[in-house]
C-alpha cells in the first residue's frame, strides 16, 4: 500500500500524489517565468494548464489501457475510474503539445515553437519529480534483482513492499537523469536558444526538439530495465516507449539533417553522423535482445546501451550545430 501523507475526514492523500502535484506546479511556474520573460502572455499559460490536464489524462490513460488491458475491467472504466491503474508519459507529452496548439489557434500566442521551448525545461523538472514519486509506491522496481548487500540501498536499488527483493531503482535513476537533463536544457535555453542560424532559419523550437531527443535517449535504456514496461499487443520484444523514443530520435535527426543539407549541402560529415546513428541504434537493439536472454548480463548490456544512447544524443546535437552560424567576436578597440 502507498504511504499516506494526510487523512482529512474520508479523504486520504498519499505522498506520491503530493509529489506529482509539486512536479506539475514546478513545470507550470517555471514555464510561466520563461514564457513571460521572453515576450509571452501569462494568459496563454493559464489557458494551457487546464487544457493540458484535460487532454493528457485521457490520452495517457488510453495508452496505458491499450498496453495493460488486463489491469482494467473495460475501456470505458479505464477512462472514467482513476482510482486504479496507471498512466503513460507519452500520452502526457502529446496532451501538452495538443494544448499548446489549441492555445495558438485561439490567438493567445503567435509563436508556437517559442511556447514549446519555454515548456521544455519545466517539463524535464516536472518529470523528474514525478519519477521520484514512484519511490512512494510499489512501482519503482527494475528487472534486475540486487543481491549484493552493498548495493541494497538508494540510488542503486529499492526494496519491494518493504520486505521483498531488492530491485534496480529504475525510477530513481530516471529522477537523477531528468535532473541532469533539466540542467542541460536550462543552459541550452539561456546560451543557445537565440544562437544565430545559417540561412536565416528559425531559431525557436530547438530547445523543445533537444528535450524530445535527450528524453528519448534516456527512455530507450531505462525503459528496458523496467519490470512493468508497456508493450504493444502485437509486439512483446521492444516496449512501446522504446519504439516511440526511437521514432522520435529518427524524426529529430531527419529535421536537422534536412536543415543542414539546405544550408551546407551534402558533406562527408553528414555520412559520418548518419552512420554513427545507424550503428548506435543497431547495437542498442542487439543488446536489448541480449539482455532479455541473459538477465545476469544486465550491468554490461545496460552500460553498452547507455553509451549508444549518449552517442545518438550527441550525434543529433552535432547535426544541430552544423546548422548554427558562428557568432562574430567583438573586436576590442
Amino acid at each position: 500500500m502507498n504511504p499516506i501523507a494526510l487523512i482529512l475526514g474520508s479523504k486520504v492523500i498519499y505522498w506520491n500524489a503530493i509529489i506529482i502535484m509539486l512536479g506539475v506546479a514546478a513545470w507550470f511556474f517555471l514555464s510561466m517565468s520563461l514564457f513571460t520573460s521572453h515576450g509571452g502572455r501569462a494568459q496563454a499559460l493559464w489557458l494551457l494548464l487546464p487544457l493540458a490536464i484535460a487532454f493528457s489524462l485521457p490520452l495517457a490513460r488510453f495508452v496505458h489501457w491499450y498496453c495493460h488491458a488486463e489491469q482494467y475491467s473495460g475501456f470505458w472504466r479505464a477512462l472514467t475510474d482513476y482510482s486504479a491503474g496507471n498512466y503513460c508519459l507519452a500520452g502526457v507529452i502529446a496532451g501538452v503539445a495538443l494544448a499548446g496548439l489549441v492555445v495558438r489557434l485561439l490567438g493567445f500566442t503567435q509563436n508556437l515553437p517559442r511556447l514549446y521551448d519555454c515548456l521544455a525545461p519545466g517539463a524535464a523538472l516536472g518529470i523528474a519529480l514525478i519519477r521520484l514519486s514512484e519511490l512512494f509506491t510499489n512501482n519503482d522496481r527494475g528487472k534486475a534483482v540486487i543481491r549484493n548487500p552493498f548495493f541494497q540501498r538508494l540510488p542503486y536499488s529499492t526494496q519491494i513492499n518493504g520486505a521483498g527483493d531488492w530491485r534496480l531503482a529504475t525510477f530513481f535513476f530516471q529522477f537523477l537523469l531528468m535532473l541532469v537533463l533539466f540542467a542541460l536544457l536550462m543552459r541550452f535555453f539561456i546560451k543557445r536558444r537565440r544562437w544565430p542560424m545559417k540561412g536565416g532559419q528559425m531559431r525557436d523550437g530547438n530547445v523543445a526538439l533537444m528535450f524530445l531527443c535527450w528524453l528519448s535517449a534516456v527512455d530507450v535504456v531505462t525503459d528496458s530495465s523496467r519490470y512493468d514496461a508497456s508493450f504493444l499487443r502485437l509486439n512483446g520484444f521492444v516496449s512501446m516507449v522504446q519504439i516511440v523514443s526511437a521514432v522520435t530520435l529518427l524524426a529529430v535527426l531527419v529535421i536537422y539533417s534536412r536543415r543542414s543539407l539546405r544550408v551546407n549541402g551534402l558533406e562527408p560529415r553528414h555520412w559520418v553522423m548518419w552512420s554513427v546513428f545507424l550503428v548506435a541504434v543497431g547495437v542498442t537493439g542487439f543488446f536489448e535482445w541480449l539482455v532479455q536472454r541473459h538477465g545476469n548480463w544486465y550491468v554490461f548490456c545496460y552500460a553498452v546501451m547507455s553509451l549508444c544512447a549518449l552517442a545518438i544524443a550527441l550525434d543529433i546535437y552535432f547535426m544541430y550545430r552544423s546548422v548554427c552560424a558562428r557568432k562574430k567576436r567583438r573586436r576590442s578597440v
